[in-house]
């Protein structure tokens, strides 16, 4: 079954941007590896019932070892994200997550989103 709703759209509004600047994103944890952005669930406030200022977390995969060349592309994609997509970026921080055995190297962004209930 596919998601629905106001808190559904605030994600595929990231997803949309995140495909349109040339990245591949992904929703499903069991989906995420390399070189793909994972689009986690959106976190919100809400002004009334109509409208929610969400923030949703995008996590940057690069290939491992957590050498420079996994650093110049989370670079490059982190920058091309901020700067391409029409998307708020209000933090951006390194990190690491395990998957499997490995450690994949990450950035992680935080973007910001306001969607109305039509």
């Amino acid at each position: 079954m596919a998601a629905s709703g106001i808190l559904a759209a605030a994600q595929a509004t990231v997803v949309a941007a995140v495909t349109a600047a040339g990245y591949v994103p992904v929703t499903d944890p069991r989906n995420a590896r390399p070189l793909t952005v994972f689009v986690d669930l959106p976190e919100c406030d809400g002004f009334n019932n109509n409208i929610l200022d969400c923030t949703i977390a995008l996590r940057l995969l690069a290939a491992p070892p957590g050498n420079q060349d996994a650093a110049d592309w989370l670079l490059t994609a982190a920058d091309t994200l901020h700067q391409s997509t029409g998307l708020a970026i209000t933090s951006a921080v390194p990190g690491a997550i395990v998957v499997g055995e490995q450690n994949i190297p990450t950035y992680d962004l935080t973007a910001r989103v306001a969607i109305r209930r039509s």
